[in-house]
């Protein structure tokens, strides 16, 4: 019976303890709602210049302005990396997504690279 009346004891008290835990409900916090979703990225292999500006045709510049050549393909690459397809002096050169960044007009890409950088780094071996 001892037994029985301290088990009943321990009970009460934990469950007064949990209830004096709880807030009352005017200092409870409901975080607001979320109003847009996140976008979902592209899929691999999609064009994705529609969710980042580049597109094919963007003519490409050097930080000075002067013309190194045009975006001809935005590639997103299996593990998500951006890669662009860029036409210099009639070959096609890819650049990682670092290279470039649009002008703020949106009118350009603007090369981290010059184009002499550009065609120096893509020339085959001789």
């Amino acid at each position: 019976m001892r037994m029985m009346t301290a088990c009943a004891a321990i009970l009460a008290l934990s469950a007064t303890a949990a209830v004096a835990q709880q807030k009352p409900a005017a200092m409870q916090v409901t975080p607001p709602a979320k109003t847009t979703a996140p976008a979902a990225a592209p899929a691999a292999g999609a064009n994705v210049s529609a969710t980042t500006g580049f597109r094919a045709g963007l003519p490409v510049q050097d930080a000075q302005g002067a013309a190194i050549g045009t975006i001809a393909d935005v590639i997103k690459t299996p593990d998500g990396a951006t890669t662009y397809k860029v036409t210099v002096d009639g070959r096609n050169v890819n650049l990682p997504g670092s290279a470039l960044t649009l002008n703020p007009t949106g009118a350009a890409a603007i090369s981290t690279m010059s184009k002499a950088q550009i065609t120096a780094s893509t020339a085959p071996p001789t």
